[in-house]
Parts: structure tokens; sequence; C-alpha cells
């Protein structure tokens, strides 16, 4: 019985490296990292509003060929003072308080603007703190 849960298991993983859910998309298209879903320990999507205006929040666990990645290509603490307002505080947009989720640690960050338009915010941000990343996307 063991052996069928067993296979059962691995045809479900594999499946769903087929398929992979909205938060490996986002992930691999705004960090350039290539996770697995049982990476993710918390996901948080708010997207779906007018224009697909929303948040979102992803936590995963880094592999360690990815903390490489992170380390060679993401800047090194403190977050750029002209970005940190977007991020931080609870504002209009970012109801979702990431400030909430993230340790109040050194560690590294990417910030990717995501937006063409005069008058939105359409961006992602990560934060490595050494054992997870914690990744926001806005998208007013």
């Amino acid at each position: 019985m063991q052996i069928i849960f067993g296979i059962i298991a691995e045809l479900i993983s594999f499946l769903l490296c087929l398929f992979p859910t909205t938060a490996v998309s986002d992930v691999r298209e705004n960090l350039n990292i290539n996770i697995k879903p049982y990476q993710i320990e918390f996901h948080e999507d708010t997207h779906g509003g007018f224009h697909g205006d929303g948040e979102e929040i992803i936590i995963f666990r880094p592999t360690a060929e990815q903390i490489e990645k992170i380390k060679a290509e993401w800047q090194k603490t403190p977050v750029y003072s002209g970005i940190a307002p977007l991020i931080f505080p609870k504002n209009e947009y970012n109801g979702l308080e990431l400030s909430g989720y993230i340790p109040e640690t050194e560690g590294f960050w990417l910030y990717k603007n995501r937006g063409d338009a005069l008058y939105s915010y359409n961006f992602s941000f990560a934060f490595f703190d050494g054992e997870r990343v914690y990744y926001y996307e806005l998208d007013t």
C-alpha cells in the first residue's frame, strides 16, 4: 500500500512540474529563478481586480544553487531608500503589508520595475534573508 501511495505522490509531483502554478511562473518570470511548487511555503494573491490589479506575496526556500545565483546577482542590504517607501509602509497600495512578512535582518534584494504607464505601480520586489525568499508583486 505504501508503494502505491509513493507512486501516486511521485506522479502528482511530476504533473505539478508540467503545469506550474502561477506562483512558480511569477518567480521564474520576474526573478529568473526556477522553483518547484514544493519549495513554496506561503502564497497569497489578490490579483483579479480592475485590469488585473492586485498584490502577491510568495515565500519560498531556495536551493543551494539558487542561493549562489541570488548572492551573485542581487543587491546587498540596505534596500535603496527610493524603493523602500513603496514596499515597507502600509499605504493605499500594499494592503498585504509585506513588511509584516520580511524579518528585519541583513540580506539581498532585487527590484524589478514592470510598469510602463505614467500613473501606476507595477513592480516586483524580492528579499532573501539567508533562509527564505520573500517575493512581493504589485500591479495598480
